[in-house]
């Protein structure tokens, strides 16, 4: 059948209205205000379609889904799956934000876990695991006939009974040389062992190289046979001017900090996981208000800017403070011109003068007077990221998550168009990278190019929720299905008119019937 067949529809005020809605078109329906359309469109075709969508599944299924009544029609036909995009926000889900809603985000993690490369947070280093043939490698490349040590370090000792145990499993393995300071001690000949001082780093000889073109599985299994003991190869020039250190750890070479592999759950802030520890994935903290403590930052701290010490109560520990402070913070000049330092002066006091009265909190007035001062404010840790620390140190063209979610559509689509990756990467990141790319073209093409990707979906407006719903539709890509949509072009400026019509046509064209309720003339 090749149209959605209609006859006799009489819900609200339709009368016995019969009509074909031609599949696989885009389809305008339009009236004047009571005329029918949504009832004809949302009450009629929709709702028989999830109707009988929803009687095709179990009767435990069902209990959990929404159950709309039959309407009151003769007949209908033709009808293919229906999916409703109205004008109504989303759940006000206080994690839910523009990327979550729409998958974005999903792909982006997947794309950080897969391609993002690792920084130190201290030295800036890139952290990588060191592979058996990267070593191998990089040690071929020495000059030729340059002589070496091989090297693992000995692991520390709790005692000299637990040393004793170690040196003799050494010896067990086959390993017979330590090393220390340039000095090679025998295990065959325990007394040169009491010139070790095992209090400093002591190193087991493995193996004495000289480099030459033919030395490769040499060096692999000699790699092999360090990280399976230590961990970790050391390769000392013999002359002592060069040394390379070499972890299959994936750690920092220069602060010797492990760090964790990065995971799609890592970056998850629905994840205790990957959440901020402080916030739990939140990103904002219950916490003293700087804008309730000081409302009013062009007063000086002389004519009262902070507010909770104005009270007769608790004047005297403006009166402490001040002598407390001496030069080091100026009270005559208003806040507002107060440096940084002389700031954090001012708020480490308003804290210690808090927790001063919180020692009284069982008194009601008392939790009623600190109950003021509170309020919502981002979280210290994570930036209001929602992220763990961790989880930032992970970067992908130089951004990591956090800096690319406070991004607006349009930055991000620019973005993530214009970021090449190393061949290596590109081949893993090539899947999650074209979804990304594809749904941020979509949001970009229904006019929301402004919004930034963490936005709470709980503060879009109709319209907004409206054309988001839509874009992650069009990403997808469903075929044979039917679009019901109410009024998309509502708050869409008239220049981003045709940018919707495209993306109503491309629904189209992939093979679903779109069928809208519009008053707008570019539109129908």
């Amino acid at each position: 059948m090749d149209a959605i067949v209609i006859r006799g529809a009489r819900v609200h005020n339709l009368k016995n209205i019969s009509v074909d809605i031609p599949h696989n078109r885009l389809t305008v329906v339009t009236g004047v205000s009571g005329s029918g359309k949504s009832s004809l469109v949302f009450d009629t075709v929709y709702a028989e379609g999830q109707r009988r969508y929803v009687q095709s599944l179990s009767a435990y299924a069902r209990q959990f889904l929404e159950r709309l009544s039959k309407p009151d029609v003769d007949w209908i036909d033709g009808l293919a799956p229906p999916i409703a995009i109205r004008q109504k926000t989303f759940a006000r889900n206080p994690r839910s934000t523009v990327a979550t809603a729409t998958e974005l985000y999903d792909y982006l993690r997947l794309l950080y876990a897969r391609a993002g490369e690792t920084y130190c947070p201290g030295c800036g280093q890139r952290v990588q695991r060191d592979t058996v043939d990267q070593v191998a490698a990089k040690m071929l490349a020495q000059p030729e006939g340059s002589r070496w040590y091989v090297l693992f370090p000995l692991g520390a000792a709790k005692d000299s009974h637990a040393l004793r145990d170690q040196l003799f499993e050494l010896r067990r393995k086959g390993f017979y040389r330590l090393f220390q300071q340039g000095r090679i001690y025998e295990l065959t000949r325990p007394e040169t062992l009491l010139e070790v001082d095992f209090a400093q780093p002591v190193y087991v000889l493995l193996d004495r190289i000289a480099i030459s073109a033919d030395l490769h599985q040499r060096l692999v299994d000699n790699t092999e046979t360090c990280y399976r003991e230590a961990g970790e190869v050391v390769f000392l020039e013999a002359s002592g001017e060069q040394l390379f250190r070499f972890s299959e750890k994936f750690a920092c070479k220069q602060c010797g900090i492990e760090f964790l592999e990065p995971e799609p759950q890592l970056f998850s802030f629905n994840s205790p996981f990957g959440a901020c520890p402080r916030c739990h994935g939140f990103g904002d903290i219950v916490d003293y208000s700087p804008d309730r403590v000081i409302p009013d930052p062009y007063r000086s701290l002389d004519e009262g800017a902070i507010d909770p010490w104005t009270k007769p109560n608790y004047r005297h520990f403006y009166r402490y403070y001040k002598r407390l402070w001496g030069r080091r913070v100026r009270t005559d000049v208003p806040y507002i011109e107060l440096s940084e330092e002389e700031r954090q002066l001012v708020w480490e006091a308003v804290r210690e003068s808090f927790e001063e009265i919180g020692r009284k909190k069982y008194k009601v007035h008392v939790r009623v007077f600190l109950s003021r001062y509170r309020g919502y404010s981002t979280c210290p840790e994570c930036g209001g990221s929602r992220l763990r620390r961790e989880a930032l140190w992970v970067k992908v063209g130089g951004k990591n998550l956090a800096e690319v979610m406070r991004m607006s559509i349009g930055q991000a689509y620019e973005f993530f168009e214009q970021l090449e990756l190393p061949p290596h990467q590109a081949a893993i990141a090539e899947l999650p990278l074209t979804e990304i790319r594809q749904r941020l073209k979509f949001l970009y093409e229904v006019g929301l190019d402004y919004i930034t990707l963490d936005r709470l979906t709980g503060t879009l407006s109709g319209g907004e929720a409206q054309r988001i719903q839509l874009a992650t539709c069009l990403g997808s890509r469903l075929v044979g299905t039917c679009y019901i949509l109410d009024e998309p072009s509502i708050g869409l400026h008239s220049r981003d008119t045709e940018r919707l019509l495209n993306i109503l046509r491309e629904l189209r064209d992939l093979g679903n019937t779109v069928l809208v309720v519009e008053h707008d003339a570019d539109i129908i």
